[in-house]
């Protein structure tokens, strides 16, 4: 319940060993609530638990079981009325666990939230939240002492509230502003005034309803741009300019950016501001040293033409035979060095000349960017005129900062094909790590449309829509059915999606809806408070293929502005495969479907579904400070500094595996890190030995048609080659081979590397006839997605050609080195190293293949080995293999260490894999890797 999650975050820290009993403990009972209040929210819609209010409509009831509070993710007593009623309380839901997230990472002492956890079943979305000690028992207007519980009428302030939050606002950009309530009273409040707080009777202070903890989204909200006289990029004056991506106007008033676009874009502010500075002080410094060159010039003239008047007076003293007093010598004056000081006066100077406030910063003596999350509300406010134009300001300027340079970015890394995700979910994942809402996909597509035929991004865009579009469409067909017809009725609807078949005109009938007047089931009198309501004879007698088809692109046309392309008899044109739709939607609305080959009857039956599961998200707990450790590792990878990398990765990996236990997405990415870290130092058994555990991992929590999984094959792949275990290799590609094309399909750029690490891996066992046949595979989808005259072609090309020597067939060979040549002379010029390799080997065939018609002259019947043996040897396979799949040869730094040392230095690392993982994964190699 809710005293041991506060209890466990009230653990003392410390001291190390602290901190991991902590971390431990909230984990654990973390995942205990989860797991808890997802078998509530099952009970909850299955009519197993029965409601507080049974009385109350529907949209309105509320459950208790386990110390867990339920509540449906409708409007309940019209609190959102006036922000889209169901629409803003279905978002209102997704953005308190976002906020819940981002507070809980802050980890702040002596603010506390509620164990949350959003569950999405049966075409519900139910709410599980631990019980504030005491709530129960008084009115919660009464309980409320920080913000409002009346949108706006009437607000709290508090001053303890206020002393907590301080320090995470600025963290999370916070601006305290000033709010009026409907009785025209004035508070200061950091949050927004949505943003609750209450004492419970145990004394904490909860935050609640924290789905205002982002800036808002000025695209979403129709907020009109605004052109202001003072911007930090050019200052011009006239109509504003326009963005170059947005996305459609919602449907509710709650719409705000992430909390990651809020972060990049303070850093963002954050570099300009220091580049400004430092233009600044340099200019400045510059100017004080011209002046000061300046004093010491003229200081030397005066001296001189003093100097010079004294010799004049003595010539012009003749008669005097009284000897004068000696001058003393004079002095030679120096420009006085820049010191210490002059650059703190400088610096004082820049700084009350309101250089951070025009980048945004609330205050002159720090960069500090912060905004004001009720700017859009229609709140009262007290605020001065400048403050107001400073806070629009700076919301506007991160949207901006979203539609014309990340967004960008993302759509340039997409048109190259330097970002390829395998399917949509990779695709969220990528679009959030850069802080952007899945509501800008459609202008995102839009972009791609040009040259969708050589870009197989822009069928995983439109798959992702169609997705989200049908989840939107199950969720209407599905929520009212009773649980008797569940199966039925989700088999019509993957029939009437994919295969474009209404299933009550199939030919054996089976699965067809009752009638509406049978008499062969009662009416539901919502006994034990069941969610379900309506007749079952009419939940989806009249749903058909062409209404769930128009209910789909209504849906990605109102949240996304794209058009959906469709057939003349209006169904929608797939972008991939049935296959692979019938995946994301099942994965997307929680469907479980029989195992059997769906290829050859596509048809699916009410026996195919199996289940409907749970959809659920909740807050992740992570170990901090290891996760810090984690990330400076990964970041010194990336750099070059591989010894320092590893030292950290394995303090982080051996903390996390005493939180978090062998699973974990953290355990995973560790293991992996450490395996390529392995494999780089030459410890290839050790490589192979972590990224065992990490594809373990990545099969169990990710699932085994994740793409980290399929990643983790090709690595594994990899590394047992480099171990001269080429069979065990070949299976491991072939096994992410199959999963790629489950995924997507045949025709995607990743399916290329894949043929080409096949393909070497079979030429370096001499099978030099299939190792042909994947080249040339790879050949073609370079050729559809880069064109003939590409680099990528040119490499392709020269692959062939090898392969086609170890053949000995060196004519054909000497066709594709010789267009490779052509490319490498046009992109890089005859000089470059590559253009020289290049044409060595072409000059390489030629005498090969004079060599081999001498032979055949001579009428003998073998060619001698050694004609092809040294045409590619079985190192250059592998440095080939290294490069294709994105791991630099040789390490380029080793960090403070010496290379003898590196050398001496054993791995620390966890073990080799436990005998108990290792009988698991012999069980199942045969079964998976085939």
């Amino acid at each position: 319940g809710n005293e041991e999650l506060q209890s466990a975050r009230e653990l003392p820290q410390t001291n190390p060993h602290e901190k991991i009993v902590r971390d431990r403990t909230i984990f654990r009972v973390t995942c205990d609530f989860v797991a808890m209040a997802i078998k509530g929210a099952q009970a909850v819609v299955d009519g197993n638990i029965p409601p507080l209010n049974g009385a109350d409509d529907r949209k309105s009831r509320m459950y208790l079981w386990n110390n867990i509070f339920f509540s449906l993710g409708f409007d309940m007593k019209d609190h959102y009325v006036d922000f889209g009623g169901d629409a803003a309380a279905y978002a209102a839901i997704a953005g308190d666990l976002r906020g819940i997230r981002l507070y809980q990472t802050l980890d702040s002492e002596g603010l506390h939230t509620l164990g949350t956890v959003i569950v999405d079943y049966r075409g519900y979305r139910v709410v599980g939240q631990s019980i504030i000690s005491g709530i129960l028992s008084r009115d919660q207007e009464q309980s409320i002492i920080y913000g409002s519980i009346d949108n706006g009428k009437t607000v709290n302030s508090n001053e303890k509230f206020r002393t907590v939050l301080t320090e995470s606002s600025k963290r999370l950009h916070l601006r305290e502003h000033s709010v009026v309530s409907g009785t025209n009273e004035e508070h200061r409040l950091i949050t927004s005034y949505d943003c609750k707080g209450i004492v419970g009777n145990d004394g904490r202070h909860y935050l609640i309803d924290l789905f205002r903890s982002f800036a808002p989204d000025i695209f979403a909200l129709g907020v009109p741009l605004k052109n202001f006289d003072s911007t930090p990029v050019d200052g011009e004056e006239g109509e504003a300019k326009a963005a170059l991506f947005t996305c459609p106007v919602t449907r509710h008033k709650l719409a705000t950016l992430r909390a990651e676009l809020t972060e990049a874009f303070a850093f963002y502010r954050y570099i300009l501001f220091t580049q400004n500075m430092s233009a600044k002080f340099i200019k400045a410094k510059g100017e004080r040293e011209g002046k000061k060159e300046e004093i010491k010039e003229e200081g030397q003239l005066e001296i001189q033409s003093k100097e010079q008047k004294e010799e004049n007076e003595s010539d012009n003293d003749s008669g005097c035979s009284v000897e004068s007093p000696t001058t003393p010598p004079a002095t030679t004056t120096t420009a006085t060095p820049f010191t210490e000081s002059d650059a703190k006066e400088i610096l004082k100077e820049i700084k009350s000349s309101g250089t951070a406030k025009h980048f945004g910063s609330v205050t002159n003596e720090e960069f500090d960017l912060r905004y004001n999350p009720d700017i859009y509300t229609g709140i009262g406010s007290r605020d001065t005129p400048e403050e107001r134009t400073r806070d629009q300001q700076i919301v506007q300027d991160m949207a901006m900062f979203l539609s014309d340079t990340v967004i960008v970015k993302l759509v340039y890394d997409m048109k190259t094909m330097t970002q390829r995700p395998l399917d949509a979910i990779q695709l969220r994942d990528i679009m959030h790590d850069r802080g952007i809402n899945m509501r800008y996909l459609g202008s995102i597509t839009k972009a791609l449309e040009e040259n969708r035929e050589k870009n197989h991004n822009y069928a995983i865009c439109v798959s992702a829509m169609v997705t989200r579009g049908a989840k939107q469409a199950f969720k209407q067909y599905i929520i009212d059915i009773p649980g008797q017809q569940i199966a039925g009725a989700t088999a019509h609807f993957l029939n009437c999606l994919v295969n474009g078949q209404d299933r009550q005109k199939s030919a054996s009938g089976e699965n067809s809806p009752p009638a509406a007047n049978t008499g062969g089931r009662k009416k539901n009198r919502n006994k034990k408070g069941k969610v379900a309501v309506r007749e079952p004879g009419n939940a989806w007698s009249g749903t058909n293929a062409r209404s769930i088809h128009n209910t789909i692109c209504e849906v990605v046309k109102g949240k996304y502005d794209f058009t959906l392309e469709t057939s003349e008899d209006g169904f929608i044109k797939m972008p991939l495969g049935n296959l692979q739709m019938t995946r994301l939607v099942c994965k997307a609305v929680g469907i479980q479907l029989v195992l059997r080959d769906y290829t050859e009857n596509p048809r699916f039956t009410e026996s195919d579904v199996m289940n409907m599961f749970p959809i659920s998200k909740h807050s992740d707990p992570r170990a901090n400070n290891t996760t810090k450790l984690k990330d400076l590792a990964e970041d010194r990878l990336n750099n070059g500094y591989l010894a320092e990398s590893h030292d950290l990765i394995t303090e982080a990996l051996n903390t996390m595996l005493q939180v978090y236990g062998p699973l974990h997405t953290d355990i995973e990415s560790s293991h992996k890190h450490l395996a390529h870290i392995s494999y780089l130092f030459g410890r290839i058994g050790q490589a192979i030995s972590h990224q065992k555990q990490a594809l373990l991992a990545s099969e169990r929590v990710n699932g085994i048609d994740h793409h980290e999984t399929i990643y983790g094959y090709v690595y594994l792949a990899l590394f047992s080659h480099n171990l001269a275990q080429t069979g065990v290799a070949l299976r491991l590609m072939y096994r992410a081979k199959y999963l790629l094309q489950l995924v997507f399909g045949p025709d995607h750029l990743e399916q290329a590397a894949f043929d080409i690490n096949i393909g070497l891996m079979l030429m370096g066992k001499g099978d030099s006839k299939n190792s042909l046949r994947f080249l040339e595979s790879a050949l073609k989808l370079h050729k559809k997605f880069h064109g003939t005259s590409s680099v990528q072609v040119a490499m392709c090309n020269t692959l062939v050609a090898r392969a086609l020597a170890r053949n000995a067939d060196f004519r054909e060979a000497m066709k594709y080195q010789k267009h490779a040549y052509e490319v490498y002379c046009e992109k890089y010029g005859e000089e470059d190293k590559r253009t020289k390799e290049c044409s060595t080997f072409l000059q390489t065939l030629t005498s090969k293949a004079v060599e081999l018609q001498k032979w055949l002259q001579n009428k003998e019947k073998m060619v001698p080995n050694m004609i092809v043996s040294e045409v590619m040897p079985d190192s250059s396979i592998s440095e080939i293999l290294t490069t294709v799949n994105g791991i630099p040869a040789t390490p380029t730094k080793i960090g403070a260490m010496s290379a003898d040392k590196i050398t001496a230095v054993q791995t620390p690392v966890v073990e080799e894999v436990t005998t108990k993982i290792d009988d698991i994964k012999q069980k199942g190699d045969d079964e998976a890797l085939d």
